[in-house]
């Protein structure tokens, strides 16, 4: 399984798309809610690393493996890219510090550049090829052999200062562990490079280590650094540094080219070929490597690593063609990455299903990563890409949701802002509140005249409150909720009238007074009837009884006689 150089953190992601958007070739996609990078098409330019304002990217590390070198005592040298400058101004100091961590030695990687600047004046010396493109920066050599692959033949075949100077390292220090400290990711895959293997053992960051040995750093007296035959070649991490390192030459005329957008441009130059005779520095970052990916936490440490570097360097001793101490060279070929190829109607189908179906909808805004629809089509056909991502289409449709909800509901809907200044005022409330005039800007107390919802409107806060005001003026009863915004300075008041309920609710209970009346009377009547029924038994009863009783006595009275 190959290395993940740059990985996603699922956890930090916020789904932004700056690096999906950010990607000059198109290898970070967005897919199932989430970015992905293509491994096989990433050129490990960084970009993504970059603009990630969540960092939400990790860069494979070697750190660990390093550090277990060094506490077993292995013979482990460091070489120091020249970019190093950006971070830390002197190098002696940086030396220093690095031998107390235990590294054998730590060497400066321009004296390999050096001996690059020397394979090139051969080249031009030599005038064989066309045109010349230098191959220090691994980024731009990956994207020619992926994506100009015709193109390859302009690479000089020499290897980059890197490899250089770990093959120097190696010849001295047969067994040594040779570290590069980079600005760089892609430098992290040359390393690994088939064609390089064996070279350089490991890399680090520039960012780890500053962060690994930030407290050992002392600030000392600026040192003098060392010298040494070709040290022009210090000027490689600034841009036009290659350039000025070689004796300008007849048959090729000197051009810089960097970042990876005009890079493209010089490309398709070449590709169809329209220039002859150049030879062009190029590097992927704006800025050449004192703007690598793993220096864009030093913010504006690139100009002072510039002024830092050519303090250090003899301006007059160009480095000329001549015999080089080691074999230099290098093999780099056509590797294109082959894409499928669409019909125009397969093409149109998947516009169509993006709903790209009139000229209106072809926004081309490059929102979603791609600069136009019709690439965005192709890219859905390799399954690179969400047909649903279109921001244009998103926002239209939120809008109209919106729209039709607000202008709809048969809820008011009044907005204002933190000085209770109205923003807005649908049509329901509009009719509700009797408005026939433009109350925009106008004081909420202008159309709902209560100290008690303004006082209420000015503390709420993102919990939703809620009151239920009479109107007089207007004849209504309305309750009011009230919802403060979390990401605007607005406040929303939804009017719900309940004027008419509360009609009914005293209809009702005006009927239930008087019914309790009636019922009331109805018992008191009853109540009256039985206790006359009661009085009038009564009677009927005490006569009955008497009479019995005098009928019994006449009957006692007869059997007695």
């Amino acid at each position: 399984m190959s290395l993940e150089y740059i990985r996603l953190q699922e956890a930090s992601c916020h789904n932004c798309m700056r690096c999906v958007r950010s990607c000059p070739i198109d290898a970070m996609t967005y897919v199932k809610n989430q970015p992905k990078l293509i491994q096989e098409d990433c050129i490990l330019c960084g970009k993504c690393y970059v603009v990630c304002p969540h960092e939400a990217k990790m860069v494979y590390s070697d750190l660990a493996k390093v550090k277990t070198w060094l506490q077993n005592h292995e013979c482990v040298i460091l070489s120091v890219a020249p970019s190093f400058t950006a971070v830390w101004p002197n190098f002696e100091s940086l030396k220093k510090v690095l031998l107390k961590y235990g590294f054998y030695d730590v060497l400066e990687t321009s004296q390999g550049a050096a001996l690059v600047s020397k394979a090139y004046a051969n080249l031009m010396a030599e005038h064989q090829m066309k045109n010349i493109i230098t191959t220090c920066c691994p980024s731009v050599n990956t994207y020619i052999e992926k994506y100009y692959g015709e193109v390859a033949t302009y690479l000089a075949p020499v290897v980059s200062p890197m490899i250089a100077h770990a093959k120097m390292i190696k010849e001295q220090y047969p067994d040594s562990k040779v570290v590069f400290l980079t600005p760089c990711i892609a430098k992290i895959k040359e390393a690994q490079d088939e064609r390089f293997a064996g070279y350089v053992d490991a890399c680090l960051s520039m960012e780890e280590v500053h962060t690994w040995i930030y407290e050992k750093m002392i600030p000392e007296d600026v040192e003098k650094w060392q010298d040494f035959q070709g040290s022009i070649a210090r000027l490689y991490p600034c841009p036009s540094g290659i350039l000025s390192t070689i004796e300008p030459n007849k048959d090729y005329k000197f051009v810089s080219v960097d970042g990876i957008e005009n890079v493209k441009q010089v490309l398709d130059a070449l590709k169809n070929h329209q220039l002859d005779g150049y030879f062009f520095e190029m590097n992927a970052c704006q800025g050449s490597c004192l703007a690598g990916p793993l220096l864009a936490k030093f913010k504006h440490n690139q100009w002072l690593g510039q002024s830092v570097i050519r303090e250090n360097v003899n301006h007059q001793s160009y480095i000329k063609n001549g015999i080089l101490p080691l074999d230099l060279s290098a093999k780099y070929e056509n590797r294109q990455i082959m894409r499928p190829s669409y019909t125009e109607e397969q093409i149109q189908e998947t516009l169509l299903s993006m709903g790209k179906n009139s000229p209106l909808k072809m926004h081309d805004c490059g929102a979603c990563g791609y600069e136009t629809c019709r690439l965005k089509a192709i890219a859905v056909l390799d399954g690179k890409a969400d047909p649903r991502i279109c921001l244009p289409e998103v926002l239209s449709k939120a809008q109209s949701i919106s729209n039709a909800i607000i202008e709809n509901t048969p809820n008011g809907i009044v907005i204002v802002d933190e000085n209770l200044c109205i923003k807005q005022v649908n049509p329901s409330a509009m009719k509700m509140l009797n408005i026939d005039y433009e109350c925009e800007n106008l004081p909420l107390g202008m159309i709902l005249p209560d100290e008690a919802l303004c006082r209420l409107v000015q503390l709420t806060g993102y919990q939703p409150e809620y009151i239920r005001i009479q109107y007089p003026q207007y004849e209504k009863l309305i309750d009011h909720a009230i919802v403060k915004l979390r990401q605007e300075p607005y406040t929303v008041l939804i009017l719900m009238d309940r004027t008419l309920e509360a009609h009914k609710e005293e209809i009702l209970k005006q009927m239930r007074e008087e019914t309790i009346q009636v019922t009331q009377q109805v018992i008191d009547e009853q109540m009256r009837t039985v206790q006359e029924i009661a009085s009038l038994l009564g009677e009927t009863t005490a006569k009955s009884k008497v009479a019995l009783t005098h009928l019994k006595q006449m009957m006692d009275e007869v059997d007695d006689a």
